[in-house]
């Protein structure tokens, strides 16, 4: 039953790695959703509370060491968390829109714009569109 722990252990460190990284790469979090993170946070906080305060009304502390799974869940949700928060609220706070193909909402418009010239300018759309 411990394996089953540090296998839920490392699924959520690895499940929260593609995000930062996308955050990262678009250099923005526009569409993506703060609120679950928010929530997360305070999961993870209550956890390590509730291992401490158990911990110092049974005066054995060795209640902490003694769960590492629980103590190590919710102190990579923080990390993670606060990772998320510093991309939302400070790095990225000010960025635009980028789409999956890497276009912000400017440059999308733009292209559009040409293409929209270069079919009026040739009666017909332009590569069979």
């Amino acid at each position: 039953i411990y394996a089953a722990g540090y296998v839920k252990l490392l699924v959520t460190f690895v499940k929260y790695i593609p995000q930062v990284w996308k955050n990262y790469r678009r250099q923005s979090t526009v569409g993506w959703s703060i609120d679950q993170i928010l929530m997360d946070l305070v999961g993870g906080i209550l956890s390590v509370a509730q291992l401490v305060i158990d911990s110092s009304l049974q005066n054995d502390w060795s209640g902490i060491t003694g769960n590492p799974v629980k103590l190590g869940l919710g102190n990579i949700s923080m990390f993670f968390d606060v990772v998320f928060m510093l991309q939302h609220y400070v790095l990225y706070r000010g960025a635009q829109k980028v789409e999956e193909d890497g276009l912000d909402s400017e440059r999308r418009s733009l292209l559009a714009r040409e293409e929209d010239e270069d079919e009026n300018a040739t009666g017909r759309p332009i590569f069979g569109r």
